[in-house]
């Protein structure tokens, strides 16, 4: 092979390897044909799949136009080798039917390839919906519709096809071709096509299934198949049988008709033509098969110039006993020892030309008629053609003996003395057969009747059409029987006709439709891997994204699993805290407080900002400011870390924190001694005051209490930031709480006319909660204030409690005007207002629902609020339930 290929050159080497694809193409299209005949549905021989058009397809689009040829080669030698099966000998009449087949398979091809290029540019993954869409509709059914117009015209044309079944056969060519397309393309692909990586990727994914339903589907198609063709089988031979019966019963029946005649003669030592013409003149007429019925007596040498000379017949010369020489011409009959001369035969016009003729003179009568006198009983004849039909028919004659007595003799030798002569029925075979199968559509079957007494098939009645399909084979039934001294086989064929109507197109349809479903399947298939296929590259393209993005964040963020082992950190990291290499790393040699951390502490304190103390790796402390995140994959959970250096701003905090507290303290003073010389004027300790200069004094003392309260506040604010506010906890019986608030703030509430109603039935007598006392009477406090000074004159503010799974929930709820939509989202805000005209006209410093927020937290509860705008809020806190310890 080197040397082969050192020395041709490279031009012959490309016309080798097209060559070779050619032919590849070519067998692949013949082999895969005459597997798709093998799912063909007789008698039309349709197959619900056509993978061939689907790999020339295929092959076009990978290797392109030149590989035409192929398809052409392929689809004109898989239609040769479909005639050759169909007929009996392959003619050259046949080649331009499989070469116009081929040519619109050719142009399908062509087509379909060029509609996908403009379509769609190859080689293609199909990794989008539409792209896989339209190749499958394109080369499906789009296209296909011409491979089926010009096959059907071409069938139509060579008049293989008759104009009724041309639309039929239209119609299952596309949705053979269609669905072939739609199945063996993306198997070709998954195969041959490009880029390698993708479609590779496929054959486990898109393959496999494909194959394994299909496969599926073929199964069940073979077993529905072989069901039809067992229930067409059952229903033609249970008619055979019905058929067999009724010929067998109508050759008995005429046997039969003969029994009467005999005993006619037997019970009388004469009769004349006159009395037998009227005793058989019923039997001729109900009997249409029987030919004639005669009386044949037995004539001895002796006798035989008185029988011819006093015979009574209608011919007035009287008869001579004749036989029939070799010309087939009647002659008088030789000399022999006994003659069985017709002597009576009705009808008698018909039937003139057989008076007088020997039965006896041919061999095949007398060996039945020695039969039937030896036995006793009827017996027929070989097929034979009649003497007195024109029309030469094959008939059988069946003779009954009639002895001088009227009971046969019990021995062979007193019969053969004292037989009298013989009762003959002339039977047309044919006619008595038709007859007795009248009640069946004659078009639905074939018969043949043969006799197959002496070894060998004798021709007795044949009715066959047209030639029996191959796999009409089993259909056919078949039976011996015996009548008469003979004995026949009969052998019933299905007619083209009952294979027409009776076959049902159950199976095709159901693999029809089953490989419809697997092609939607590939399609859905090639839709999934496509979008997989996407997704990864999509997820690649993130991952170089998101690694350049971690890499240079300015923020620190680490990476670590469940367990809290470092997985990867970035440069800002490295930077934060001194390290070059953090694999391996327990996070918990950086932050300390993670240390001993399970994954339910982590996850609890994920989607909010923590602060915690960090350790640098030459063992500095560090102030940051933590974020908590996390993420699943199979197996394992991560956990995303986003540290920020709040050192600075700590150290401002401190400062400012600092600075307000010293503020803080340094106004209480001169604001308690404003506060109290304004209370002392005002109470007229110096006498009385001018109303002007009162008005202005008690606006005095009304925003220094303001300022007092505002300084208490902004204290109890900065002590809760601090964490220097400490809230010891203890069990406290809820019920006393709520009636102690209502009692310290019903004062409050009489200056505004506001009622103050409280609400506990829906408590139990005893409910314990783990909170602080003062701060608790603060948090309430402040909502009933807040109620009350938003309520108008005479209405009622309501205090209630109820029980919430394991929380006890209390409300405050007023009649007030609401809260406004844009004030909601930051009401618990520090100095949150909803303007400045309810300052000024209620009063507060906007810190008050800031603390209560604080202070539910520090007792482990929360605060919320529901209101609806002009009909009043509902504030609500909850606490956890605690149960009394046991001793």
């Amino acid at each position: 092979m080197t040397v082969l290929n050192l020395t041709i050159p490279t031009p012959i080497m490309h016309v080798l390897s097209f060559t070779g694809k050619i032919a590849l193409l070519s067998f692949a299209y013949l082999l895969s044909g005459q597997l798709a005949m093998l799912l063909a549905v007789p008698p039309g021989f349709i197959s619900a799949i056509f993978p061939p058009v689907g790999i020339a397809l295929a092959a076009v689009l990978i290797w392109g136009y030149p590989m035409l040829p192929g398809v052409f080669l392929g689809s004109t030698l898989l239609n040769l080798s479909i005639a050759a099966s169909s007929f009996e000998q392959l003619s050259w009449q046949h080649l331009p039917v499989a070469c116009g087949i081929a040519l619109g398979t050719t142009i399908q091809c062509l087509c379909a390839s060029w509609l996908i290029r403009q379509r769609l540019s190859f080689p293609n993954p199909l990794t989008e919906d539409r792209s896989i869409m339209q190749l499958l509709l394109i080369g499906g059914p789009l296209t296909c519709l011409i491979s089926a117009s010009i096959g059907t015209w071409v069938l139509y044309f060579h008049q293989i096809i008759t104009p009724a079944q041309t639309i039929f056969s239209w119609w299952s060519w596309w949705i053979g071709d269609s669905i072939g397309v739609m199945i063996a393309t993306p198997l070709v692909f998954i195969v041959f096509a490009k880029p390698r990586e993708i479609w590779r990727s496929r054959a486990a994914t898109v393959g496999l299934p494909l194959v394994f339903s299909c496969a599926l589907m073929m199964l069940l198609f073979f077993r529905t198949s072989e069901g039809e063709q067992n229930r067409l089988q059952q229903r033609f031979h249970e008619q055979s049988k019905l058929m067999a019966q009724s010929v067998k019963s109508r050759i008995a029946l005429y046997g039969s008709s003969v029994a009467p005649i005999e005993r006619f003669f037997a019970a009388s030592d004469e009769v004349s033509q006159q009395e037998f013409a009227i005793f058989v003149d019923a039997m001729a007429k109900n009997h249409p098969g029987i030919r004639a019925l005669s009386w044949n007596a037995r004539v001895t040498s002796e006798q035989r110039q008185s029988f011819e000379a006093g015979i009574q017949t209608s011919s007035p010369l009287g008869v001579v006993i004749s036989e029939l020489n070799d010309n087939d011409l009647l002659v008088p009959a030789a000399n022999r020892t006994d003659y069985f001369p017709i002597t009576f035969i009705e009808p008698l016009e018909k039937n003139l030309n057989a008076i007088g003729y020997d039965v006896g003179s041919d061999p095949l009568r007398r060996s039945a008629m020695h039969l039937a006198a030896d036995s006793a009983t009827a017996q027929l004849t070989a097929p034979l053609e009649l003497i007195q039909d024109q029309r030469r028919k094959t008939g059988m004659l069946l003779f009954y003996p009639v002895y001088t007595k009227a009971q046969p003799p019990t021995s062979v030798s007193e019969r053969r003395s004292s037989l009298r002569g013989y009762v003959v029925a002339a039977l047309h075979i044919a006619d008595v057969i038709e007859s007795s199968l009248s009640d069946y559509p004659a078009d639905s079957f074939q018969l043949k009747v043969d006799d197959i007494t002496d070894g060998h098939a004798q021709a007795v009645f044949s009715k066959l059409t047209t030639a029996l399909p191959a796999y009409a084979a089993p259909l056919v039934w078949q039976q011996d029987f015996d009548i008469a001294g003979r004995r026949f086989s009969m052998e019933v064929l299905p007619s083209e006709q009952f294979l027409r109507t009776q076959s049902s197109l159950q199976p095709w349809a159901i693999l029809a439709g089953g490989l419809l479903l697997c092609s939607l399947l590939g399609g859905f298939l090639l839709s999934v891997t496509g979008r997989a296929e996407q997704v990864r590259r999509l997820v690649r393209q993130r991952t170089l994204e998101l690694s350049g993005i971690l890499d240079n964040a300015a923020e620190a963020i680490l990476i670590f699993d469940s367990s809290g082992t470092i997985e990867r950190a970035n440069a800002a990291a490295q930077e934060l805290f001194g390290y070059k290499q953090f694999q391996r790393l327990h996070i918990g040699t950086l932050l300390p407080e993670f240390h001993q951390a399970s994954p339910l502490f982590l996850q609890n304190r994920q989607g909010r900002s923590i602060e915690a103390a960090g350790v640098t790796a030459e063992k500095k402390l560090l102030e940051l400011e933590i974020s908590l995140s996390s993420y699943a994959l199979p197996g394992h959970i991560w956990f995303i870390c986003l540290l920020h250096d709040i050192s600075e701003r700590k150290k401002v905090e401190r400062l400012k924190s600092e600075f307000v507290a010293t503020v803080s303290h340094e106004l209480r003073t001169p604001l308690t001694s404003i506060k109290g010389s304004l209370e002392l004027v005002n109470a007229g300790v110096l006498g009385s005051i001018p109303e002007t200069a009162g008005t202005m004094l008690r606006l005095a003392q009304k925003n220094t209490e303001r300022l007092v309260l505002l300084v208490n506040d902004i204290l109890d604010i900065e002590k809760l930031e601090l964490g220097e506010a400490s809230l010891p906890l203890s069990l406290t019986d809820l019920r006393e709480l709520l009636e102690q608030a209502l009692a310290q703030n019903q004062g409050y509430a009489d200056n505004f006319s506001v009622r103050l109603s409280l609400d506990l039935h829906e408590l139990p007598a005893s409910v314990l909660v783990s909170v602080n006392h003062q701060r608790l009477q603060q948090v309430l406090s402040n909502l009933i204030s807040n109620a009350v000074k938003f309520s108008a004159p005479g209405t009622v503010v309501q205090l209630s409690a109820c029980l919430r799974d394991h929380d006890v929930m209390i409300k405050v709820c007023d009649q007030g005007p609401g809260i406004s939509q844009e004030f909601r989202s930051r009401i618990f805000q520090k100095f949150a207002q909803a303007d400045g005209s309810d300052s000024r006209q209620r009063g507060g410093t906007g810190l008050g629902l800031s603390i209560c927020k604080e202070l539910m937290e520090r007792m482990n509860g929360t605060i919320g609020f529901d209101s609806v705008e002009g009909q009043g809020s509902t504030f609500y806190i909850t606490l956890p339930l605690q149960t009394p310890a046991s001793d």
